[in-house]
C-alpha cells in the first residue's frame, strides 16, 4: 500500500528512548545490518542561540540516540560525520558548538563536517529547472547511507512547512544557496531532491517548531518522532500535522508532478503507536503564520508589488518582522511608522518615511518622503538585513546580539581565512 511513514510517540529528549524507537523505525525499513560503513546524517542547524533561537535545530538529545543505534552491534563501527551548512549567516562550526554537537563528536567518535568548509563535489543534474548543477561536499554524496533529521518547523518561506525536502537548501554554500531565493524557491528546493535524497529520515517533532519566524519561533511539545524513507510522503504527513494541504504547497506538488513521491493519504501507509488524526487534534489551534507581508498587523505599513516572492524580499521582510514579535514583544507593540516598499508597486506614495527593500522593488508613481532608505538584495540575507535596518532605521533586531556579531563576522573572517590558508597548501 504505497509508501510507508511511521509515527512513534516519544514525551521527551531521553536519548534511550530515542535510540529504542528509531532502531525500531530502521528495523520498519529493513535498514539495519552491518553492511553500512560510511554513513552521513544532515540535521537541521540552522539557527542556534539559547536565549533568541531555542528551538530551531535538531536537538543533540536525538541524534544521541541515532548514533547509538548506528554504532549499535557494529564490528568495524561505521564511520559517521554529521554534515550541514547554517542559513544565518554565521560559520556553522559555531552553530554545531551552540547546538552541543561538539559533544556528541567527544562521546561517540564523529565527524562534524560544515559544509562551507568541506571538500567539494559538482553534480549535474539531469531533471533541474533552475539549476544546472550543484556543488556539495563529498558527504553528502559519497556514502553507503545518507539520514535525514529534520527539525519540524513551520515556515513563511515555503508556504509554512519545513520538513525533510526544504532540508535540502542546507547542502549549498550561501552563494548557491541565496541564488534565485525568490520567487523559484520552489522549484529550486525540488530540483536539490536529485542529490540530497535521503535514504532514512528520522525527524525531531518532539518538540516541534511554530508560529514565527524560522529561526526564533518558540516550541511546542508535540512528543513525536516521523520516519520515513519517501521525503515526499513524509513531508505530505507533516504538512497534515499543521493542518495544511500538501498540494497547496508548491515544493510538494512539484515533487510530486516529478515523480518523487506520493501526496495522497491514500498512497501513503502511516503505521505507528499514534495516529494523524490525534496529532492534529493536539495541533488544532497552533497557527503557522503564513500570511502575506501587507496583512502583519504592526507600526509598519507594508505595500507590496508582483510578483509576490513568498521565498524572497516579502517573505524574508515577513521573517524579519516575525523575528521581533517572537522575541521583542513590547517593540513589536510600539514599531515605529515606516512605510515599506517590496517589488514594484504602483501607485502614488505620500510618507513620512519610506523603506524599499529589495534591489528590484521601486514606487511605479510619485513618491514624496522626508526619509527615504533602500536595502539592496535580491533578497537580502538575513543577517544583512538585520544589520542594515538597525543602520538605517535604528531598529534593534533580536538577532542584533554581541554574541551573534561576532560570530557573524570577526569568526566568519577568521573561517575564511583559514580555509583559503588551508587550500594554498593543497
Amino acid at each position: 500500500m504505497g509508501e510507508k511513514v511511521y509515527l512513534r510517540a516519544v514525551p521527551d529528549y531521553d536519548p534511550s528512548r530515542i535510540k529504542k524507537v528509531i532502531r525500531e523505525g530502521l528495523e520498519e525499513f529493513g535498514l539495519t545490518g552491518s553492511q553500512y560503513s560510511n554513513i552521513t546524517i544532515k540535521p537541521n542547524v540552522v539557527m542556534v542561540h539559547h536565549r533568541i533561537a531555542p528551538s530551531a535545530y535538531t536537538r543533540s538529545e536525538f541524534l544521541d540516540g541515532l548514533i547509538q543505534v548506528l554504532h549499535e552491534d557494529r564490528n568495524p563501527v561505521p564511520k559517521i560525520t554529521i554534515a550541514e551548512k547554517c542559513g544565518a549567516g554565521i560559520p556553522t562550526s559555531r552553530m554545531f558548538r551552540r547546538a552541543g554537537y561538539f559533544s556528541l563528536k567527544k562521546k561517540h567518535n564523529i565527524k562534524l563536517r560544515p559544509i562551507e568548509e568541506a571538500k567539494k563535489k559538482k553534480i549535474l543534474l539531469q531533471k533541474g529547472q533552475i539549476h544546472s548543477h550543484i556543488t556539495t561536499s563529498r558527504e553528502i554524496v559519497d556514502n553507503d547511507l545518507l539520514i535525514y533529521t529534520p527539525k519540524l518547523k513551520s515556515n513563511s518561506l515555503t508556504h509554512g512547512l519545513t520538513a525533510a525536502i526544504k532540508l535540502n537548501i542546507g547542502i549549498l554554500c550561501d552563494r548557491e544557496r541565496m541564488w534565485n531565493h525568490n520567487c523559484h524557491l520552489d522549484e529550486k528546493i525540488v530540483d536539490l531532491l536529485e542529490v540530497g535524497h535521503p535514504d532514512f529520515i528520522a525527524t525531531d517533532a518532539v518538540e516541534i517548531s511554530i508560529g514565527g519566524n524560522q529561526f526564533t519561533q518558540h516550541g511546542y511539545p508535540l512528543g513525536l518522532i516521523v520516519m520515513a524513507t519517501n521525503p515526499v510522503a513524509h513531508d505530505s504527513v507533516c504538512a497534515r500535522m499543521f493542518h495544511l494541504d500538501p498540494h497547496k504547497i508548491p515544493h510538494l506538488r512539484l515533487a510530486h508532478e516529478r515523480g518523487y513521491g506520493p501526496l495522497d493519504l491514500a498512497e501513503i501507509n502511516i503505521k505507528g503507536d499514534i495516529s494523524l488524526q490525534e496529532i492534529q487534534d493536539k495541533t488544532k489551534d497552533l497557527k503557522t503564520g503564513f500570511i502575506r507581508v501587507d496583512e502583519v498587523d504592526c507600526g509598519f505599513k507594508v505595500l507590496i508589488g508582483e510578483p509576490y516572492c513568498t521565498g524572497g524580499c516579502h517573505g524574508v521582510f515577513l521573517d524579519w518582522l516575525y523575528m521581533i514579535k517572537d522575541r521583542k514583544p513590547k517593540l513589536w507593540n510600539k514599531l515605529p511608522a515606516w512605510t515599506a516598499v517590496i517589488g514594484k508597486y504602483s501607485g502614488d506614495i505620500s510618507a513620512d518615511r519610506v523603506l524599499i527593500i529589495g534591489t528590484c522593488s521601486l514606487v511605479q508613481g510619485r513618491l514624496e518622503a522626508k526619509k527615504i532608505r533602500r536595502i539592496n538584495g535580491c533578497p537580502p540575507k538575513h543577517k544583512d538585513l538585520v544589520l542594515w535596518m538597525f543602520l538605517k532605521t535604528g531598529i534593534i533586531n533580536p538577532m542584533f546580539r554581541l554574541d551573534l556579531i561576532i560570530d557573524a563576522y570577526p569568526y566568519l573572517f577568521f573561517c575564511w581565512m583559514r580555509r583559503l590558508f588551508k587550500g594554498s597548501f593543497k
